[in-house]
């Protein structure tokens, strides 16, 4: 007679009420798309551990190195490093070696984020892995996968994980969860329609938006709504409502919709205008692009490229005389710095701004803000607007977004078209904390900065230090 083993899996696990009839489902797949902070992570730890006793549970005829398997993949290993420590908790103490004397880890290696754990006629492991090196995803077959963030998994990624859920011996459970993505044709959007579309029981669909979620208090639904006025429209949307946004993914959104307007050769009486410079960086291009700070319209553009910086210094010099424009602001990262110096020197009102990429992602945000709200114009200018389309957002291997064209594109327009918005006043209606033309990079002519007075006597010495170099330089003194 087989005796029967009682397991206490979770006993301080409280699922979402939606996660209720999510793990009662008999799917092999399940895909979920839930909102921010709606419990999906915890969701996907604890099928595993259901499905490390089913294994438990379920004699194999051949032999299993190890007997039981599972994974769990992040985008990045700072996100991985949060589900480890969570796993360090939710694994119960049964499932896991003795303390020795030589060893007290409980089978837990922190050096290769691997949980090892008490099996049947040999051992199990539980791994925690990264996506950001897609080759490290295979050779495995997995009883149990768990793909954390989905959208931000590229799909090379997801093209080696499926094959781990292919071994016959295994169990080949898996949840893939996350957000929608932010473009229509990502993988993980096509994964979803499909479990929606299959009608065997194999794969299952499960959209969970803040609104259908009765566990979240008042106080976080009045703050999740909150977030609606300070971010773009089809973020939140997507972070609370999970909803596919409609386009092509431009992290920019809808770029078509706010071309309009034309552009000007000379300046118009009683309008001020504004200069925004992105410089050629090795195979780049220089792109000037002038707007009217009062209605935030371009009305100018130049791009150029394979130029020397003297011919480069005159074209920007003569630009910003023939449209009268009362403030420039230019990229001095690297190669930009010179060139801004002269420009300082021969007197333009020009400041600087350097890229990081905490910096470039907050000037786009504003732009991608700007052109949701229609606050902002330009004409349907062919190359600007492909290059706007081709923006797309990815996270690096730190956990950071990174907003960038695909390789072999370019981003000087769009980078120059963010300078140049980030001088124009700002909407009455503008609800964007922290809006970039808020922020006084230098003082304008005749004005003390905001940083203190010895910080603005610092930079008035250096800028006198630059002056007196480019003057020996011409001069032809070393």
């Amino acid at each position: 007679m087989t005796q029967q083993v009682s397991y206490e899996l979770a006993p301080r696990y409280q699922p979402r009420t939606w996660a209720v009839k999510a793990h009662r489902s008999k799917a092999k797949r399940k895909v979920l798309w839930v909102h921010r902070r709606g419990g999906k992570g915890w969701f996907g730890s604890h099928e595993g551990l259901g499905a490390y006793v089913t294994r438990l549970g379920t004699p194999t005829e051949g032999l299993l190195i190890p007997a039981f398997h599972a994974w769990t993949v992040s985008p990045t290993f700072p996100q991985a490093r949060q589900i480890e420590n969570e796993l360090e908790e939710f694994i119960p103490a049964w499932a896991r070696p003795p303390i020795t004397r030589f060893d007290d880890s409980r089978g837990h290696s922190k050096a290769d984020n691997i949980f090892r754990l008490i099996a049947p006629g040999g051992y199990g492991q539980w791994e925690v892995k990264s996506a950001h090196d897609p080759e490290t995803l295979q050779t495995v077959g997995l009883d149990y996968l768990h793909v954390q963030e989905c959208q931000d998994i590229p799909e090379e990624a997801f093209n080696k994980l499926l094959p781990t859920l292919r071994s016959p011996e295994r169990l080949s459970l898996s949840v893939w969860e996350g957000i929608p993505p932010d473009d229509p044709n990502h993988w993980f959007a096509r994964l979803i329609a499909d479990a929606e579309d299959d009608d065997t029981g194999h794969s299952v669909a499960i959209r969970v938006p803040y609104t259908d979620n009765p566990d979240l208090n008042p106080e976080t639904v009045r703050e999740i709504e909150k977030d609606q006025e300070v971010m773009v429209e089809r973020d939140w949307r997507r972070m609370y409502m999970v909803e596919l946004p409609a386009g092509f993914g431009s992290f920019l959104g809808d770029v078509d919709g706010a071309v309009g307007g034309r552009l000007i050769e000379e300046p118009e009486p009683g309008h001020r205008y504004v200069m925004g410079i992105d410089v050629a960086k090795k195979v780049d291009f220089t792109v000037l692009t002038v707007m009217d700070a009062c209605c935030r319209r371009l009305v100018w553009h130049r791009r150029f490229g394979g130029m020397d910086w003297v011919v480069q210094e005159e074209a920007i010099i003569e630009a910003s005389k023939k449209l009268d424009t009362r403030r420039i602001i230019m990229d001095t990262t690297g190669v930009g710095d010179p060139l801004y110096d002269r420009l300082l020197w021969k007197g333009l009102p020009i400041e600087p701004f350097i890229f990081t990429n905490e910096s470039k992602y907050r000037l786009l945000t504003d732009l991608a803000v700007g052109i949701e709200k229609r606050y902002l114009s330009y004409p349907d200018i062919s190359i600007m607007v492909r290059e706007m389309k081709s923006l797309r957002a990815t996270k690096t291997v730190s956990g950071r977004i990174s907003v960038a064209a695909p390789r072999g594109s370019h981003d000087d327009y769009p980078m120059s078209l963010a300078l140049c918005y980030s001088l124009c006043d700002p909407p009455p209606d503008m609800a964007i904390v922290g809006r970039l033309a808020s922020k006084r990079y230098v003082p304008l002519q005749g004005e003390m900065g905001g940083r203190g007075l010895l910080a603005d006597m610092m930079k008035q010495r250096r800028t006198e230090k630059r002056q007196k170099r480019l003057e020996a330089q011409e001069a032809g003194v070393t």
